[in-house]
């Protein structure tokens, strides 16, 4: 789970410093950077899993680009941070499984941009480093006021000193991991062109490949309805890709894990009653393999009894259809990122949608374990407490119907945070340059007011004026 992100000279970015809670609506007009904040939380996601050339050439724009530019040049370094919670429990590839002793830590990696002959330059990590953040530091825990189940479950505040730091040594800049149990190591970092994190491919080091591990599950999704309906060959994963290409073959895979006698369609009988919910209609999900092409194909079934498959269906039938498949799968874990959840939801469901969507992260406040049964051999079979992955949204909307379902009667955020994404002009007293920036600021709420940290609040709350402005705009949308 994503807690706290800071950005300096990445695209429009300028000393952010933001608070993420498990539910994070983003609001703001097009161009207001929204997708920049996506933008950014994926390239700390390839870096955990690519080297830094491949990190950043699978980004929107050109790698150049990633670097903010103002009327002074562009910047020559991004400077990156995350605090995250980490999943207690961890298993490499190779089913080795460890339980961590900490699991709130810090990661900051800055990438430069150096010209290695001339004029030519690459982009290499200048600096890397990861600590674990302390009980007594820990001001994100203490302000969501976790349950005492939650606490227990996922809290971990073992581990004191660093676990990756960037050194000067009589060889040069060197990244040292720190012991985790095991012997530290030492990597060169004059020229270095992937950072640690991707390095650590097993639980040698378990808090660095925890750490890996989940930053490789914040999850972007660009749903391309036009992929959505295509079939998918028998082949193909049955992990969700980020443009949906692959979704009847999702839906068939979880179909065979979840079925029972009584259910012989699964965890796809819940799917299809969350989407009548919101697109009525609906009465029966499937995906089918057809054994002459050997492709799954997706099939609706309607409420007069017809059936139709996936190339006639509607654009946002198929995009919500997608998201509620990835947050019923068992195996989801981790934060999703996703764009105008409002497409194709008729707005006065919307409220429902958003309301769906909340039900479906890990609440610290209200969390309880799950329960699962054990087979004993025996006649009876004994339960045992399970701890789910963390689950997390980040969503963003232009849309004032979306606000309007994301707060009370108050004009304050209910069961999760708001943040209203919009451009301001900086001035550098030195040299009277102007510059444009990105702004996150959060919309106030007495529950939530101590939650934000010094930097989100020097940037002053959302007024109840700007939340009502933006809320009046309601009847002049399409």
């Amino acid at each position: 789970m994503l807690t706290r992100l800071e950005v300096n000279g990445f695209k429009t970015f300028e000393k952010l410093d933001v608070t993420l809670t498990p539910f994070t609506m983003v609001v703001g007009n097009n161009a207001a950077g929204k997708s920049n904040l996506f933008d950014v939380i994926q390239l700390l996601s390839n870096l955990a899993t690519k080297d830094v050339s491949e990190a950043v050439n699978g980004m929107r724009g050109e790698p150049l680009e990633l670097f903010r530019q103002t009327a002074a040049g562009r910047s020559k370094q991004i400077e990156l941070a995350v605090e995250v919670l980490i999943d207690p429990t961890v298993k490499d590839p190779w089913g080795s499984e460890v339980t961590l002793t900490h699991t709130r830590l810090r990661y900051e990696v800055t990438l430069e941009r150096r010209e290695i002959k001339p004029g030519i330059e690459r982009i290499q990590v200048a600096r890397e480093a990861a600590f674990p953040i302390r009980s007594k530091d820990d001001g994100w825990v203490k302000k969501m006021a976790p349950s005492k189940t939650f606490r227990e479950a996922y809290l971990k505040y073992s581990r004191k000193t660093p676990l990756l730091t960037t050194e000067s040594m009589p060889e040069g800049l060197t990244f040292s991991i720190h012991q985790d149990g095991k012997h530290g190591r030492n990597r060169p970092a004059s020229a270095a062109e992937a950072t640690v994190l991707y390095s650590i491919t097993n639980a040698e080091f378990p808090h660095l490949f925890a750490l890996r591990e989940a930053m490789r599950h914040w999850r972007l999704l660009q749903l391309d309805p036009a992929l959505l309906r295509k079939p998918v060959p028998a082949t193909a994963s049955d992990v969700l890709n980020a443009d949906g290409s692959n979704l009847a073959a999702v839906l068939a895979q979880l179909k065979a894990e979840t079925a029972t006698a009584v259910r012989p369609d699964g965890v796809l009988s819940d799917i299809v009653a969350e989407l009548n919910n919101l697109i009525p209609g609906t009465t029966k999900l499937d995906a089918e393999l057809h054994e002459a092409s050997r492709e799954y194909r997706i099939k609706l079934t309607m409420r007069d009894g017809l059936p139709f498959s996936s190339r006639v269906i509607s654009d946002g039938t198929l995009r919500v259809l997608a998201l509620l498949t990835l947050l019923h799968d068992p195996r989801h874990r981790g934060l999703i990122c996703f764009e105008e959840p409002e497409n194709g939801v008729h707005p006065a469901r919307i409220k429902q949608l958003i309301q769906r969507l909340k039900d479906m992260v890990t609440r610290p406040q209200d969390f309880e374990e799950e329960e699962e049964e054990e087979e004993d051999g025996g006649a009876e079979s004994e339960k045992k407490k399970v701890v789910p992955p963390l689950s997390q949204l980040l969503l963003n909307s232009h849309s004032p119907v979306v606000l309007s379902a994301l707060i009370d009667k108050d004009l304050h955020p209910v069961e999760g945070s708001i943040l209203f994404a919009d451009t301001a002009t900086v001035s550098e007293p030195s040299t009277h340059e102007l510059r444009r920036k990105t702004r996150l600021r959060p919309v106030w709420s007495k529950d939530q007011a101590d939650l934000f940290s010094e930097s989100d609040t020097a940037r002053g709350f959302v007024s109840e004026f700007e939340v009502k402005k933006v809320l009046e705009t309601v009847s002049t949308e399409d």
